[in-house]
Protein backbone atom coordinates (compact mmCIF):
# COMPACT_ATOMS: atom_id res chain seq x y z
CA UNK A 1 0.00 0.00 0.00
CA UNK A 2 1.10 3.47 -1.13
CA UNK A 3 1.57 6.16 2.04
CA UNK A 4 -0.41 8.90 0.42
CA UNK A 5 -1.71 10.10 4.08
CA UNK A 6 1.62 12.18 4.73
CA UNK A 7 -0.24 15.45 3.59
CA UNK A 8 -1.87 17.93 5.91
CA UNK A 9 -3.89 18.87 3.40
CA UNK A 10 -5.29 15.68 2.73
CA UNK A 11 -8.76 14.53 2.16
CA UNK A 12 -11.92 16.79 3.32
CA UNK A 13 -12.48 18.63 5.82
CA UNK A 14 -15.22 18.41 8.38
CA UNK A 15 -16.53 21.93 8.17
CA UNK A 16 -15.30 24.06 5.25
CA UNK A 17 -14.77 22.71 1.25
CA UNK A 18 -11.62 20.30 0.91
CA UNK A 19 -8.08 21.89 0.07
CA UNK A 20 -6.65 20.22 -2.24
CA UNK A 21 -3.00 22.05 -2.78
CA UNK A 22 -1.64 25.05 -4.22
CA UNK A 23 -0.14 23.98 -7.52
CA UNK A 24 -2.24 24.54 -10.51
CA UNK A 25 -3.12 20.75 -10.95
CA UNK A 26 -4.61 20.21 -7.32
CA UNK A 27 -4.63 16.95 -5.68
CA UNK A 28 -7.58 15.97 -6.35
CA UNK A 29 -7.96 12.87 -9.69
CA UNK A 30 -10.91 12.19 -11.70
CA UNK A 31 -11.42 8.95 -13.31
CA UNK A 32 -13.96 9.47 -15.98
CA UNK A 33 -15.03 5.69 -15.86
CA UNK A 34 -18.96 6.08 -16.99
CA UNK A 35 -19.92 5.31 -20.55
CA UNK A 36 -23.56 5.95 -20.47
CA UNK A 37 -26.14 7.83 -18.25
CA UNK A 38 -29.45 6.71 -16.94
CA UNK A 39 -30.59 10.68 -16.90
CA UNK A 40 -30.37 13.21 -19.89
CA UNK A 41 -29.70 16.61 -18.14
CA UNK A 42 -30.62 19.20 -20.57
CA UNK A 43 -27.67 21.02 -18.91
CA UNK A 44 -25.46 18.14 -19.65
CA UNK A 45 -21.67 19.25 -20.80
CA UNK A 46 -20.45 15.95 -21.93
CA UNK A 47 -22.83 16.62 -25.22
CA UNK A 48 -21.15 13.26 -27.45
CA UNK A 49 -22.46 10.23 -25.51
CA UNK A 50 -21.24 8.32 -28.32
CA UNK A 51 -17.66 9.75 -28.25
CA UNK A 52 -17.92 8.89 -24.41
CA UNK A 53 -19.12 5.70 -24.79
CA UNK A 54 -16.36 4.78 -27.14
CA UNK A 55 -13.58 6.33 -25.47
CA UNK A 56 -14.19 4.90 -21.93
CA UNK A 57 -15.34 1.28 -23.06
CA UNK A 58 -11.72 1.02 -24.83
CA UNK A 59 -9.60 2.14 -21.09
CA UNK A 60 -8.70 -0.57 -19.37
CA UNK A 61 -8.64 -1.83 -15.61
CA UNK A 62 -5.03 -1.48 -16.13
CA UNK A 63 -5.10 2.12 -17.47
CA UNK A 64 -7.54 2.84 -14.70
CA UNK A 65 -4.37 1.29 -12.14
CA UNK A 66 -1.71 3.61 -13.95
CA UNK A 67 -3.93 6.85 -13.82
CA UNK A 68 -4.09 5.92 -9.80
CA UNK A 69 -0.34 5.69 -9.74
CA UNK A 70 1.37 8.00 -11.88
CA UNK A 71 0.85 11.00 -9.50
CA UNK A 72 2.00 10.67 -6.32
CA UNK A 73 0.93 13.79 -4.98
CA UNK A 74 -2.80 12.88 -5.85
CA UNK A 75 -4.55 12.68 -2.40
CA UNK A 76 -8.39 12.35 -3.66
CA UNK A 77 -9.87 10.25 -6.19
CA UNK A 78 -13.68 10.69 -7.50
CA UNK A 79 -14.78 8.18 -9.72
CA UNK A 80 -17.03 10.23 -12.28
CA UNK A 81 -18.41 10.76 -16.21
CA UNK A 82 -21.48 9.51 -17.70
CA UNK A 83 -23.21 7.70 -14.58
CA UNK A 84 -19.84 5.73 -12.96
CA UNK A 85 -23.02 3.17 -10.94
CA UNK A 86 -23.59 2.01 -14.57
CA UNK A 87 -20.03 0.30 -15.24
CA UNK A 88 -19.31 -2.85 -13.84
CA UNK A 89 -15.91 -2.53 -12.39
CA UNK A 90 -16.87 0.07 -10.30
CA UNK A 91 -16.65 -1.90 -6.94
CA UNK A 92 -13.01 -2.96 -8.28
CA UNK A 93 -11.98 0.64 -9.10
CA UNK A 94 -12.66 1.41 -5.39
CA UNK A 95 -11.45 -1.19 -4.15
CA UNK A 96 -7.99 -0.36 -6.01
CA UNK A 97 -8.20 2.84 -5.47
CA UNK A 98 -8.08 2.06 -1.28
CA UNK A 99 -5.31 -0.59 -1.47
CA UNK A 100 -3.29 2.48 -3.35
CA UNK A 101 -3.39 4.23 -0.23
CA UNK A 102 -5.89 6.90 -1.25
CA UNK A 103 -7.48 8.53 1.78
CA UNK A 104 -10.30 9.95 -0.22
CA UNK A 105 -12.14 7.48 -2.06
CA UNK A 106 -14.53 8.97 -3.58
CA UNK A 107 -17.90 8.95 -6.46
CA UNK A 108 -19.52 11.62 -8.28
CA UNK A 109 -23.09 10.11 -8.90
CA UNK A 110 -26.70 10.53 -9.56
CA UNK A 111 -27.67 8.11 -7.22
CA UNK A 112 -30.54 6.56 -8.67
CA UNK A 113 -28.34 3.00 -8.42
CA UNK A 114 -27.78 3.55 -4.46
CA UNK A 115 -31.31 3.13 -3.88
CA UNK A 116 -30.49 -0.57 -4.51
CA UNK A 117 -28.90 -0.89 -0.26
CA UNK A 118 -27.15 -4.08 -1.19
CA UNK A 119 -25.47 -2.51 -3.92
CA UNK A 120 -24.28 0.92 -1.95
CA UNK A 121 -23.47 -1.63 0.58
CA UNK A 122 -20.90 -3.07 -1.62
CA UNK A 123 -19.28 -0.20 -2.28
CA UNK A 124 -18.96 1.06 0.65
CA UNK A 125 -17.14 -2.20 1.86
CA UNK A 126 -15.10 -1.47 -1.53
CA UNK A 127 -13.23 1.38 0.24
CA UNK A 128 -15.62 4.46 -1.09
CA UNK A 129 -15.56 7.29 1.70
CA UNK A 130 -16.65 10.27 -0.50
CA UNK A 131 -19.98 10.43 -2.27
CA UNK A 132 -21.35 13.46 -4.13
CA UNK A 133 -25.00 12.98 -5.19
CA UNK A 134 -26.32 15.23 -7.81
CA UNK A 135 -29.38 16.69 -7.61
CA UNK A 136 -31.15 19.88 -8.99
CA UNK A 137 -34.60 19.96 -7.54
CA UNK A 138 -36.67 19.70 -4.12
CA UNK A 139 -38.80 17.24 -5.76
CA UNK A 140 -39.82 15.33 -8.71
CA UNK A 141 -41.55 17.68 -10.61
CA UNK A 142 -38.36 20.02 -10.59
CA UNK A 143 -35.49 17.35 -10.24
CA UNK A 144 -36.88 14.99 -13.33
CA UNK A 145 -37.76 17.68 -15.32
CA UNK A 146 -34.21 18.72 -15.70
CA UNK A 147 -32.40 15.27 -16.10
CA UNK A 148 -35.89 14.27 -18.46
CA UNK A 149 -36.21 11.20 -16.35
CA UNK A 150 -39.12 10.07 -14.53
CA UNK A 151 -38.59 8.70 -11.09
CA UNK A 152 -34.84 10.13 -11.01
CA UNK A 153 -35.36 12.44 -8.16
CA UNK A 154 -37.65 9.28 -5.95
CA UNK A 155 -34.60 7.02 -6.76
CA UNK A 156 -31.70 9.73 -5.69
CA UNK A 157 -33.71 10.50 -2.68
CA UNK A 158 -33.37 6.34 -1.64
CA UNK A 159 -30.31 6.26 -2.44
CA UNK A 160 -29.05 9.03 0.27
CA UNK A 161 -31.50 7.68 2.86
CA UNK A 162 -29.84 3.71 2.49
CA UNK A 163 -26.21 5.71 2.67
CA UNK A 164 -27.28 7.79 5.99
CA UNK A 165 -28.93 4.48 7.27
CA UNK A 166 -25.11 2.86 6.65
CA UNK A 167 -23.69 5.42 8.11
CA UNK A 168 -23.30 3.69 11.86
CA UNK A 169 -21.36 1.04 9.73
CA UNK A 170 -18.76 2.97 7.75
CA UNK A 171 -18.32 6.35 10.40
CA UNK A 172 -16.08 8.18 8.14
CA UNK A 173 -18.18 8.61 5.20
CA UNK A 174 -18.90 11.82 3.75
CA UNK A 175 -22.27 12.68 1.76
CA UNK A 176 -22.15 15.69 -0.38
CA UNK A 177 -24.58 17.04 -3.18
CA UNK A 178 -24.85 18.90 -6.20
CA UNK A 179 -27.17 21.34 -7.37
CA UNK A 180 -26.56 22.73 -10.66
CA UNK A 181 -28.00 26.58 -10.84
CA UNK A 182 -29.86 27.15 -13.64
CA UNK A 183 -33.19 29.25 -14.79
CA UNK A 184 -35.16 26.60 -14.12
CA UNK A 185 -33.99 25.54 -10.50
CA UNK A 186 -32.79 29.32 -9.17
CA UNK A 187 -36.04 29.66 -6.79
CA UNK A 188 -35.98 26.42 -4.95
CA UNK A 189 -32.77 27.25 -2.99
CA UNK A 190 -34.72 26.96 0.85
CA UNK A 191 -37.14 24.10 -0.38
CA UNK A 192 -33.97 21.57 -1.48
CA UNK A 193 -32.46 22.50 1.55
CA UNK A 194 -35.70 21.35 4.22
CA UNK A 195 -36.07 18.46 1.77
CA UNK A 196 -32.49 17.25 2.42
CA UNK A 197 -32.24 17.86 6.11
CA UNK A 198 -33.47 14.56 6.85
CA UNK A 199 -31.37 12.83 4.73
CA UNK A 200 -27.75 13.85 7.00
CA UNK A 201 -25.97 15.52 4.16
CA UNK A 202 -22.97 17.49 4.96
CA UNK A 203 -22.49 19.61 2.32
CA UNK A 204 -24.96 21.21 -0.16
CA UNK A 205 -23.14 22.44 -3.05
CA UNK A 206 -24.70 24.71 -5.66
CA UNK A 207 -22.85 24.84 -9.05
CA UNK A 208 -24.05 27.76 -11.48
CA UNK A 209 -24.34 26.25 -14.79
CA UNK A 210 -21.93 26.41 -17.01
CA UNK A 211 -22.59 27.28 -20.81
CA UNK A 212 -20.95 24.02 -22.71
CA UNK A 213 -22.03 21.09 -24.38
CA UNK A 214 -26.39 21.56 -23.58
CA UNK A 215 -25.96 24.46 -21.26
CA UNK A 216 -23.91 26.24 -24.05
CA UNK A 217 -26.93 24.91 -26.69
CA UNK A 218 -30.19 26.18 -24.43
CA UNK A 219 -27.96 28.98 -23.03
CA UNK A 220 -30.94 31.03 -24.00
CA UNK A 221 -33.30 28.72 -22.06
CA UNK A 222 -31.28 27.53 -19.21
CA UNK A 223 -28.59 30.21 -17.97
CA UNK A 224 -29.66 32.18 -15.23
CA UNK A 225 -28.30 35.81 -14.50
CA UNK A 226 -25.41 36.13 -12.03
CA UNK A 227 -26.87 38.76 -10.73
CA UNK A 228 -29.90 36.76 -9.96
CA UNK A 229 -28.41 33.97 -9.18
CA UNK A 230 -26.45 35.57 -6.32
CA UNK A 231 -29.68 37.90 -5.18
CA UNK A 232 -31.56 34.21 -5.17
CA UNK A 233 -28.43 33.44 -2.98
CA UNK A 234 -28.06 35.93 -0.65
CA UNK A 235 -32.05 35.76 0.13
CA UNK A 236 -31.86 31.61 1.05
CA UNK A 237 -28.56 32.11 3.43
CA UNK A 238 -30.29 34.96 5.30
CA UNK A 239 -32.83 32.61 6.49
CA UNK A 240 -30.60 30.21 7.71
CA UNK A 241 -29.06 28.83 11.36
CA UNK A 242 -25.28 29.12 11.46
CA UNK A 243 -25.05 25.20 11.21
CA UNK A 244 -26.77 25.45 7.99
CA UNK A 245 -24.44 28.62 6.60
CA UNK A 246 -22.13 26.51 7.31
CA UNK A 247 -23.31 23.35 4.60
CA UNK A 248 -24.18 25.76 1.95
CA UNK A 249 -21.15 26.62 -0.68
CA UNK A 250 -22.13 28.43 -4.22
CA UNK A 251 -19.53 27.69 -7.09
CA UNK A 252 -18.71 28.76 -10.40
CA UNK A 253 -20.38 32.58 -9.96
CA UNK A 254 -17.44 35.44 -10.92
CA UNK A 255 -16.25 36.82 -7.44
CA UNK A 256 -17.48 40.56 -8.04
CA UNK A 257 -21.01 39.68 -8.83
CA UNK A 258 -21.29 38.13 -4.64
CA UNK A 259 -20.11 40.90 -2.65
CA UNK A 260 -23.38 40.54 -0.58
CA UNK A 261 -22.62 36.96 0.47
CA UNK A 262 -20.95 35.96 3.87
CA UNK A 263 -17.29 34.75 2.48
CA UNK A 264 -17.64 31.13 3.80
CA UNK A 265 -19.76 30.53 1.46
CA UNK A 266 -18.48 31.59 -1.74
CA UNK A 267 -15.36 31.73 -3.36
CA UNK A 268 -14.07 27.98 -3.29
CA UNK A 269 -11.89 27.35 -6.61
CA UNK A 270 -12.02 23.67 -6.95
CA UNK A 271 -8.87 22.70 -8.60
CA UNK A 272 -8.82 18.38 -9.66
CA UNK A 273 -7.33 16.94 -12.76
CA UNK A 274 -8.25 13.55 -15.48
CA UNK A 275 -6.46 12.04 -17.87
CA UNK A 276 -7.84 11.30 -21.83
CA UNK A 277 -6.71 9.78 -24.79
CA UNK A 278 -4.31 12.27 -26.96
CA UNK A 279 -5.76 14.28 -29.27
CA UNK A 280 -9.03 14.00 -27.78
CA UNK A 281 -8.94 16.94 -25.22
CA UNK A 282 -10.74 19.69 -27.29
CA UNK A 283 -7.31 21.91 -26.30
CA UNK A 284 -4.16 22.82 -28.06
CA UNK A 285 -1.44 22.65 -25.25
CA UNK A 286 1.30 25.58 -24.92
CA UNK A 287 -0.80 28.26 -25.76
CA UNK A 288 0.03 31.19 -23.48
CA UNK A 289 -0.46 31.05 -19.91
CA UNK A 290 -3.16 33.61 -19.89
CA UNK A 291 -5.57 31.99 -21.39
CA UNK A 292 -8.61 33.95 -21.51
CA UNK A 293 -7.25 35.72 -24.85
CA UNK A 294 -5.65 32.52 -26.55
CA UNK A 295 -8.52 30.68 -28.07
CA UNK A 296 -8.48 26.81 -26.97
CA UNK A 297 -4.50 27.03 -26.53
CA UNK A 298 -4.01 26.50 -22.78
CA UNK A 299 -0.44 26.69 -21.24
CA UNK A 300 1.01 23.27 -20.79
CA UNK A 301 1.21 23.08 -16.76
CA UNK A 302 -3.01 22.78 -17.55
CA UNK A 303 -2.60 20.45 -20.30
CA UNK A 304 0.28 17.92 -20.39
CA UNK A 305 -0.02 15.84 -24.08
CA UNK A 306 1.42 12.15 -23.78
CA UNK A 307 1.60 11.94 -19.90
CA UNK A 308 0.49 8.76 -19.77
CA UNK A 309 0.68 5.52 -21.43
CA UNK A 310 -2.04 3.52 -21.30
CA UNK A 311 -2.30 -0.22 -22.81
CA UNK A 312 -3.76 0.72 -26.48
CA UNK A 313 -3.37 4.61 -25.96
CA UNK A 314 -1.13 7.60 -24.56
CA UNK A 315 -3.05 10.13 -22.58
CA UNK A 316 -2.95 13.65 -22.08
CA UNK A 317 -3.27 14.97 -18.55
CA UNK A 318 -5.60 17.45 -18.05
CA UNK A 319 -6.67 20.06 -15.71
CA UNK A 320 -9.77 21.82 -15.03
CA UNK A 321 -8.31 25.07 -15.40
CA UNK A 322 -7.55 23.92 -18.72
CA UNK A 323 -11.27 24.14 -19.37
CA UNK A 324 -11.15 27.17 -17.48
CA UNK A 325 -8.52 29.25 -19.44
CA UNK A 326 -10.04 28.11 -22.99
CA UNK A 327 -13.64 29.22 -22.05
CA UNK A 328 -13.70 32.33 -19.93
CA UNK A 329 -12.36 35.75 -20.28
CA UNK A 330 -11.35 39.43 -18.43
CA UNK A 331 -11.21 42.57 -19.80
CA UNK A 332 -8.78 44.88 -18.69
CA UNK A 333 -10.50 46.48 -16.18
CA UNK A 334 -10.69 43.32 -14.16
CA UNK A 335 -6.95 43.70 -13.42
CA UNK A 336 -7.85 46.61 -11.35
CA UNK A 337 -9.93 44.10 -8.87
CA UNK A 338 -9.48 43.12 -5.28
CA UNK A 339 -10.07 39.63 -6.45
CA UNK A 340 -8.28 39.46 -9.98
CA UNK A 341 -5.66 37.08 -8.71
CA UNK A 342 -7.99 34.55 -7.80
CA UNK A 343 -10.72 34.66 -10.27
CA UNK A 344 -10.45 32.46 -13.25
CA UNK A 345 -13.24 35.00 -15.80
CA UNK A 346 -16.35 34.88 -17.08
CA UNK A 347 -17.11 32.81 -19.83
CA UNK A 348 -17.00 34.26 -23.05
CA UNK A 349 -20.65 32.90 -24.16
CA UNK A 350 -21.88 34.85 -21.30
CA UNK A 351 -20.60 37.73 -22.12
CA UNK A 352 -20.95 38.05 -25.84
CA UNK A 353 -24.90 37.22 -24.85
CA UNK A 354 -25.22 39.68 -21.90
CA UNK A 355 -21.95 42.16 -21.76
CA UNK A 356 -20.07 43.60 -19.22
CA UNK A 357 -22.12 45.48 -16.90
CA UNK A 358 -22.55 43.55 -13.83
CA UNK A 359 -19.10 42.45 -13.53
CA UNK A 360 -18.12 45.65 -11.50
CA UNK A 361 -14.33 45.46 -10.11
CA UNK A 362 -14.61 45.31 -6.66
CA UNK A 363 -11.70 47.66 -5.15
CA UNK A 364 -8.91 46.19 -2.90
CA UNK A 365 -9.57 46.00 0.61
CA UNK A 366 -12.88 45.98 0.12
CA UNK A 367 -14.78 43.10 2.05
CA UNK A 368 -11.86 40.30 2.39
CA UNK A 369 -11.37 37.66 0.09
CA UNK A 370 -11.90 34.17 0.69
CA UNK A 371 -9.41 32.54 2.86
CA UNK A 372 -7.01 30.36 0.93
CA UNK A 373 -7.97 26.80 1.58
CA UNK A 374 -11.13 28.12 -0.15
CA UNK A 375 -10.25 30.67 -2.92
CA UNK A 376 -6.86 29.75 -4.02
CA UNK A 377 -6.81 26.28 -3.39
CA UNK A 378 -8.14 23.65 -6.14
CA UNK A 379 -7.86 24.72 -9.85
CA UNK A 380 -6.69 21.43 -11.73
CA UNK A 381 -6.99 18.97 -14.66
CA UNK A 382 -11.66 18.43 -15.76
CA UNK A 383 -15.11 17.67 -15.82
CA UNK A 384 -17.45 19.68 -14.68
CA UNK A 385 -17.67 21.06 -11.66
CA UNK A 386 -17.87 19.30 -9.05
CA UNK A 387 -18.89 17.66 -11.99
CA UNK A 388 -22.38 16.61 -12.29
CA UNK A 389 -23.77 14.07 -14.61
CA UNK A 390 -23.59 15.88 -18.06
CA UNK A 391 -24.54 14.48 -20.84
CA UNK A 392 -24.88 14.73 -24.57
CA UNK A 393 -26.30 18.32 -26.20
CA UNK A 394 -28.85 17.89 -28.47
CA UNK A 395 -32.89 17.22 -27.34
CA UNK A 396 -33.12 14.16 -29.69
CA UNK A 397 -31.06 12.08 -27.83
CA UNK A 398 -33.04 10.08 -26.00
CA UNK A 399 -32.75 8.95 -21.88
CA UNK A 400 -30.64 5.83 -21.58
CA UNK A 401 -33.92 3.86 -20.42
CA UNK A 402 -34.01 6.43 -17.59
CA UNK A 403 -35.17 4.29 -14.92
CA UNK A 404 -34.85 0.82 -16.85
CA UNK A 405 -32.05 -1.58 -16.64
CA UNK A 406 -30.11 0.66 -14.27
CA UNK A 407 -29.38 -2.61 -12.19
CA UNK A 408 -32.53 -2.15 -9.76
CA UNK A 409 -34.65 -5.12 -8.62
CA UNK A 410 -38.19 -4.50 -10.05
CA UNK A 411 -39.18 -3.69 -6.66
CA UNK A 412 -36.28 -0.38 -6.11
CA UNK A 413 -38.08 1.10 -8.92
CA UNK A 414 -41.30 1.29 -7.12
CA UNK A 415 -40.00 3.72 -4.39
CA UNK A 416 -42.57 6.29 -4.26
CA UNK A 417 -42.74 10.03 -2.98
CA UNK A 418 -44.44 9.25 0.27
CA UNK A 419 -42.02 6.21 1.28
CA UNK A 420 -39.15 8.81 0.71
CA UNK A 421 -40.07 11.20 2.93
CA UNK A 422 -40.81 13.83 0.06
CA UNK A 423 -43.97 15.81 -1.13
CA UNK A 424 -44.71 16.14 -4.55
CA UNK A 425 -45.22 19.26 -6.33
CA UNK A 426 -43.11 22.35 -7.07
Amino acid sequence: MNDRSHDSQAGTRDRGMPAQGSSAVGNRLHVCVGYSCNNNCMFCMEDDRVARAARLKAQTPEDVRRMMTLDPDAREVMFTSGEPTLHPRLGEYIRMARDLGFPTVGLITNGRRLAYKPYARELLEAGLNHVLVSIHGPNGKVHDMLTRSKGAFVQAVAGLANLAALRGEFPGLKVHTSYVVNALNVRYFREFYDAMRPLGVDQHVFNVMMPDGRGGTDMGHLMARYRDVAGAFQAFVAGLPPEGVARVFLLDIPYCTTTALPDPVRGYVERYFHYEPDGETGFEPHGPAGGAAAGDEVSADLLQASALDGENVRYSKVAKGAHDAAMRVKRPECASCGFDGLCRGVFRQYVERWGWDEFVPVRPGFGSPPPPERAGEGDGFPKETLAVDEAASGRSNPPERAGEGDGFPKETLAVDEAASGRSKGA
